[in-house]
């Protein structure tokens, strides 16, 4: 009686674990939450990458930013960014991206490499 009823436990696992396999292979991803926007404002709501309040607005010493840079530029290595520059009159490092998603990207990156969000000008450029 414990063979019968371990082998009917055996089929239900396979038969459970078949269903789920053609439910994810059937689903398909919607629509995302947000818009992708190219920059600020390009959208019903703005994308908080480049809310005035998150960007550069200079005053940061050039010896932090020159100490910056060089972690700064780690974003040259994703997709999407274009250059990674101290702006010494400006007082930040400005990181040039191709779109509002290569922003996002970069500003986890260099949240990552413990440069300062506060120091950071992201811009997205066309063309």
């Amino acid at each position: 009686m414990h063979a019968v009823s371990c082998r009917h436990s055996l089929v239900r696992r396979i038969a459970g674990a078949s269903a789920t396999c053609l439910l994810l292979a059937a689903w398909t991803p919607g629509p995302p939450s947000q818009p992708d926007s190219d920059y600020y404002g390009s959208s019903s709501w703005p994308d908080p990458t480049f809310m005035p309040d998150r960007q550069c607005h200079g005053g940061i010493a050039a010896d932090d930013l020159n100490r910056f840079a060089p972690r700064a530029r780690v974003a040259l290595w994703l997709p999407g960014t274009r250059s990674v520059a101290v702006d010494p009159a400006r007082g930040c490092v400005i990181i040039k991206v191709e779109s509002a998603g290569a922003a996002r990207l970069a500003e986890l990156v260099v949240r990552g490499v413990a440069v300062p969000r506060r120091a950071v000008f992201l811009q997205v450029v066309h063309g």
